[in-house]
């Protein structure tokens, strides 16, 4: 594939993605409308929306790594266990004594070690995606394990009372009421909204960026051109780490515990978030913006169906279905285009 033709491919690719995500902005608004209709004291409440910001973080945090994940032709299935194990590293460090900056940014190295981890069995040791990462799930969810013996640790044992107040405060504080504009919004809501900027320009307008994405759209074409494939692979796999670290420390702060077991399922609505989003399972197509949508549609989706008192079983069923149509629909236009 000559170069002029990767970039006009390149482009039709982006508008595929801008489409999917009008398609998927549409479909959000529609859930808006119908639950605000069948709830709409309790769904329009301001606290209810707060909430429905606060569980939406999960979803697109992860989501944002996985969508690097996606777009370079890979996957990630030990995302939650690189959250668990992340969030028991940072808690575990501000038990020690460490101070929160610290413990925070050594969390966050782990994560783009388990990244590295991830990316070094796909691209040197040639395993798959899939196997790979499941594999190092197992790994990285048995350490998490072994370090607290299977067992939570609570932030009220961090010797420092105003430590544990300032680590609560940055994944379950919320801006004062009186701020405007940003009051009363959670501060793990404006951690992802910066952080969603942030590789929303790393994704769309870098150099690496453009790598990623040709790396997903044809990968040998992506070797001709003379990009640095395993480099480029990695590094996203290290942005999914690091944005699995993010959300494990997030998830800790919130809850007040570091947990084991946390995080067990989250990489697959992640994933699920970012496809019905309009990120293509088969490389190359979508953005950053794609993921925020289809977590924004998940998180509303659930919130009205508990305000509406669907049981959690129906809710998978219900979210599974939306999977195989989104992805059933995917791959009917791929074959269309030929």
């Amino acid at each position: 594939m000559k170069i002029k033709e990767w970039y006009s491919s390149r482009a039709s690719r982006m508008n595929i993605a801008t489409k999917k995500a009008l398609l998927s902005g549409a479909a959000l608004i529609l859930l808006f409308v119908v639950f605000s209709i069948l709830k709409p004291d309790l769904f329009l409440s301001q606290t209810n929306l707060i909430n429905i910001t606060q569980q939406v973080v999960t979803y697109s945090i992860i989501g944002f790594g996985l969508t690097f994940c996606l777009v370079c032709g890979g996957t990630d299935l030990s995302a939650g266990a690189s959250m668990a194990l992340a969030g028991i590293i940072a808690v575990a460090l501000l038990i020690q004594g460490l101070p929160i900056p610290v413990a925070i940014l050594i969390s966050l190295l782990f994560g783009v070690v388990m990244g590295i981890l991830n990316g070094f069995s796909i691209e040197v040791l040639g395993v798959v995606p899939f196997i790979a990462t499941l594999g190092t799930q197992w790994v990285f969810r048995g350490f998490a394990n072994i370090l607290v013996k299977g067992a939570p640790i609570y932030t009220n044992v961090i010797p420092d009372k105003a430590v544990q107040d300032a680590f609560y405060v940055l994944g379950g504080g919320r801006v004062p009421a009186s701020v405007p504009v940003f009051g009363s919004l959670p501060y793990s809501v404006i951690v992802t909204i910066v952080y969603g900027i942030i590789l929303f320009f790393l994704l769309s307008k870098t150099r690496i960026g453009r790598q990623i994405y040709a790396c997903g759209s044809n990968l040998e074409a992506a070797k001709l051109s003379g990009i640095n494939v395993i480099g480029t692979r990695m590094f996203a796999y290290c942005i999914s780490g690091l944005s699995a670290a993010i959300c494990g420390i997030l998830v800790a702060s919130r809850v007040s515990s570091a947990q084991p077991t946390a995080g067990v399922g989250y990489e697959l609505e992640a994933i699920a978030a970012s496809v019905v989003g309009g990120v293509s399972i088969n490389g190359g197509e979508g953005n950053i913006l794609n993921t925020v949508i289809g977590a924004l549609i998940m998180g509303v989706l659930r919130n009205g169906l508990n305000l509406n008192g669907v049981s959690s079983y129906w809710q998978q069923v219900i979210i599974g279905i939306i999977l195989v149509v989104a992805c059933a629909s995917e791959a009917r236009r791929r074959k269309k285009a030929g």
